[in-house]
């Protein structure tokens, strides 16, 4: 039965200075009010009451008589989270209408100003050994009503669906805001006819301790007891009865129901319960799903529209921006600052609809530059979302409120980690002095639980990382409590730690294991760089760090942002003694290497060059004089001045005998084979690639000295020797074979060497077109991440090239001068005279065939100067078909005699490949040329 008035056992009056026993009830007028149960009764009856009203009731009469202030009261009702004065009011108005409080008998006053007071007499009644009667099963409340649409998550409803039935027992969690609450009611609803009993949805978000979470549950389940432990009272009449209990938000009382949880599933075989929260309950039968982003296409994925809306995080913004503006169309324009907004956003449903909302006010493409700093987090959403879905910032408050002091620290100063980061990392450091000390693993593993923290996969080595909205929130917390600059200046010290590290590791492990190991540190290298070069960093450990990470920043191809932090040292060591001479000879090799992959050649490279060779030799280094020369060397052979670029490389290999390094020599050789080639010695330089294969090169000599990798470099040129000299079978392997290996080492600037100064001029000659094209979009896709101008400009020649061939000429051939003037702005290039041939042949299309015979003189001229004679054999050959193609029969003794100088210096040179060819065209000048002169009888 339930408690009624005269079925109360013996009372007693309570004063203010009493603590009421949970267990006992609390009476005024015709009410009994059970704390530990969170029910209370009138006249023996249940009263329906709110969460937070029922709170503020048990606040105000367990200390009856007393003054509460309004901040002391809100802390109460709504424990951990920051709400405004006028729902205190709301909730006292409710109160008093449902205590009937309208002045007959008033239980609650109010002290303007300052708070509220329960003035009613209350009593004490002893809790009675019975006070029901075994349970009636009653209908259960509604689920809340699912306002949009689910987006994205079919799959994942109907697989939580399936262990749902089959376990009983799961647990949906993660960060804020990630969308655990829409998912669980949108799987309810998906199951009604799986539970004939109905369901019950209980938000525990109210709940500030143990003493309510039994009583709530009990009363979601319709069970109506006053007893201590009401989940034991289900009975028997649970036993066959299917049901499903939703519980919502209980990551602030995680062991009350994982006891409660375990309680019911033992007593209730037949119930099964669903949980959202921020980490698991860790409850026996648990089945945890860590719900994950909404999904957002990659950068630079390159969508259309239509395309990007396959994407549920894209998907879900552009609803919840028509939602918000009706005239609103998406449209290709918009799609990557929509795909860069949601990649900030971390695909979370809170973050990216709350955003949504922005659009109409800023448009799409500003947005993406706001969500950078502290707006995202004061962005307001729903007015009628619960105030802790209001802002991300109140998302954030709600979790941050509930961490231990050691775990609020630790969160704080992981926000120095822009990226992914190690439990190395976190030892050396977070600094947890003023706290508890704690195991910071134990710490991190907590924050892990609490969705806090996102791990990555343990190869090879497991790494972490915040989610940017919360690394912000952290980092505010972090300037908030004085700890950036200490915390900076650690992460900024491991950091160079590190990057030594991985130099000392470069000889002893290969390019793929290097980079598996190192390449995710790159964002602890630029936030670490910023700090350093700030006005309040140190600028001598940045311009160190500078200098360690460059083999990180070349390996990973991410040339232009290399050159970036030289400049910023450069700068640094003209303004700062603390910047030794050393330093500055360092940074200008990087500087010089960078540009050199970069333009390739040009005056400021060769500057930068002779000075690295003059402090080089100031400070007796004979390393970087080395460097130097080489720099010296590939100017001059990028600009086609082979007899220079020879002189060089011979001074490099004196010096590398001197010096007795094995691997320096070797590079040297390779070195005299590339201005030997050009100048058709394809003997000497056959001899001198042969000698530089002969032994493999070290680690150290081949990538971070010279940007690409010099055994797929010196078998590029082999495969063009190869080729000259008759072996095209050879050739192609070859080249299929460096393309291979540089797409396998994950070393875009060793890929396109090979595929701009080999593969595909090699393809062009033997008209592989089709292979050709293949190569070209290698090359395109690998080039269009990066920023280098010299490569973008061989990708045009290619693509203008191809046009022409394929009947084009109208629209490749002005492409193709065009670009053919900034290469020659730049210096020209190795492949100058095979573009400057095609360039002529397209001419000739367009009818303009003496202007091509033109272009051929002055190609011819000009590689005569400068001793470039790979390709002349070609360039005649090309200059008497376009004579020929003129029609005019008294041009026959001319195209005759260019034909003969051309075969005299293919063979003079050895080259089969170009006397082939030029055979061809003799062969087939004789029937030409009676035919000419048939018609000339005619």
């Amino acid at each position: 039965m339930t408690p009624n008035r005269s079925s109360l056992a013996k009372m007693a009056p309570l004063s203010a200075l009493d603590t009421p026993d949970p267990e006992n009830a609390i009476c005024f007028g015709p009410f009994a009010l059970y704390v530990q149960q969170h029910l209370l009764f009138k006249h023996g009856e249940p009263v329906q009451l709110g969460s937070r009203a029922l709170l503020l009731l048990i606040a105000l009469a367990t200390r009856a008589g007393e003054l509460l202030e309004k901040n002391e009261l809100l802390a109460l009702v709504w424990p951990k989270v920051i709400v405004e004065e006028c729902n205190l009011r709301a909730q006292v108005v409710t109160l008093r209408r449902a205590l009937g409080d309208d002045g007959d008998f008033a239980y609650i006053v109010t002290v303007p100003g300052r708070g509220y007071r329960f003035v009613a007499p209350v009593t004490i009644q002893e809790m009675p050994q019975q006070v029901i009667a075994p349970p009636a099963v009653q209908a259960c409340a509604e689920l809340p009503p699912l306002n949009s649409q689910v987006i994205g998550r079919n799959a994942l409803l109907q697989s939580l669906g399936e262990q749902l039935q089959q376990r009983r027992f799961v647990t949906i969690t993660g960060p804020g805001g990630m969308g655990k609450t829409t998912v669980a009611l949108a799987l309810a609803n998906s199951l009604t006819e799986h539970f004939p009993q109905g369901m019950a949805f209980l938000d525990l978000a109210p709940v500030s301790g143990a003493l309510l979470v039994n009583g709530m549950l009990a009363s979601a389940l319709g069970i109506n007891s006053a007893s201590t432990d009401p989940l034991q009272d289900i009975g028997s009449s649970f036993e066959q009865h299917r049901q499903l209990l939703i519980l919502d938000n209980c990551e602030h009382v995680l062991e009350e129901t994982a006891n409660a949880v375990e309680t019911l599933l033992r007593l209730a075989p037949q119930c099964c319960v669903l949980i959202t929260s921020r980490e698991p309950l860790h409850a026996d039968g648990e089945f945890v799903h860590d719900l994950a982003p909404l999904q957002v296409p990659p950068d630079d994925a390159g969508l259309t529209a239509y395309e990007a809306l396959a994407y549920s995080g894209i998907q879900l913004f552009v609803e919840r921006v028509a939602a918000h503006d009706p005239d609103f169309v998406f449209n290709d324009a918009d799609v990557a600052a929509t795909a860069a907004i949601c990649r900030k956003l971390d695909g979370n449903a809170l973050a990216i609809e709350i955003a949504a909302a922005r659009v109409r006010t800023f448009g799409i493409a500003y947005l993406v530059e706001l969500l950078d700093g502290s707006f995202r987090l004061q962005m307001t959403g729903r007015r009628t979302a619960q105030p802790r879905h209001r802002t991300l910032s109140a998302a954030l408050d709600w979790t941050y409120a509930m961490l231990s002091a050691d775990e609020q620290a630790m969160l704080r100063q992981l926000s120095v980690f822009t990226g992914a980061f190690t439990l190395g990392a976190v030892m050396a450091v977070i600094d947890l002095s003023q706290g508890e000390a704690h195991d910071p693993a134990a710490l991190l593993e907590s924050l892990m639980d609490k969705s806090l923290l996102i791990a990555g996969s343990a190869i090879p080595v497991k790494r972490y990382r915040l989610l940017e909205t919360t690394r912000l929130y952290a980092a505010e917390k972090l300037a908030q409590h004085l700890e950036a600059p200490d915390t900076a200046r650690r992460h900024a010290t491991y950091t160079l730690s590190e990057q030594r590290r991985a130099v000392q590791s470069l000889d002893s492990m290969g390019n793929d294991a290097w980079l598996a190991l190192y390449a995710a540190e790159i964002d602890c290298v630029r936030s670490a760089l910023n700090w350093a070069y700030s006005l309040d960093g140190d600028q001598a450990l940045g311009v160190e760090l500078t200098l360690m990470s460059v083999p990180l920043w070349l390996r990973l191809s991410r040339v232009g942002e290399c050159h970036d932090w030289v400049n910023r040292g450069l700068q640094i060591a003209a303004h700062f003694a603390s910047v030794m001479p050393r330093q500055r000879m360092l940074l200008l090799t990087v500087s010089a290497s960078v540009m050199v992959l970069t333009y390739g050649a040009g005056q400021k490279i060769r500057d930068a060059w002779k000075l690295v060779i003059e402090d080089a030799r100031t400070l007796g280094d004979t390393e970087h004089e080395l460097r130097g020369l080489w720099g010296l060397w590939n100017d001059r052979c990028c600009s086609n001045q082979h007899q220079e670029a020879l002189e060089l490389a011979n001074r490099y290999v004196q010096l590398s005998e001197s010096s007795g390094s094995a691997d320096r020599l070797l590079l040297g050789r390779r070195m005299r084979a590339a201005p030997l080639f050009h100048m058709a010695d394809l003997d000497g330089a056959r001899q001198a690639i042969s000698e530089a294969l002969s032994s493999p090169l070290s680690p150290r000599s081949h990538i971070i000295d010279t940007h690409f990798d010099q055994r797929i470099g010196a078998r590029s040129l082999k495969a063009q020797i190869q080729l000259l000299q008759g072996h095209v079978g050879q050739a192609l392997l070859t080249i299929d074979g460096n393309v291979e290996e540089a797409m396998r080492a994950l070393h875009p600037a060793s890929l396109w060497y090979t595929l701009s100064l080999s593969a595909i001029p090699a393809t062009l000659l033997v008209g592989h077109v089709q292979k050709t094209r293949h190569f070209l979009k290698l090359l395109q896709d690998s080039v269009a991440r990066n920023d280098l101008h010299i490569w973008r400009l061989f990708t045009r020649c290619f693509e203008h090239i191809l046009l022409i061939r394929d009947g084009a000429p109208e629209e490749g051939v002005p492409r193709l001068g065009e670009v053919l003037n900034q290469l020659h702005e730049l210096g020209d290039s190795p492949i100058y005279s095979l573009v400057r041939s095609e360039y002529a042949q397209g001419l000739a299309m367009l009818g303009l065939s003496q202007l091509g015979v033109e272009v051929l003189d002055e190609t011819l001229l000009i590689t005569a100067a400068r001793h470039e004679h790979w390709f002349r054999p070609e360039l005649l050959r090309v200059k008497a078909q376009l004579l020929l193609g003129q029609g005019n029969p008294q041009l026959l003794p001319q195209v005759q005699k260019i034909l003969n100088e051309a075969m005299h210096e293919a063979d003079t040179q050895g080259a089969s490949f170009w006397t082939a060819r030029i055979s061809a065209d003799m062969a087939r000048l004789t029937p030409y040329e009676l035919t000419l002169n048939v018609r000339s009888c005619n």
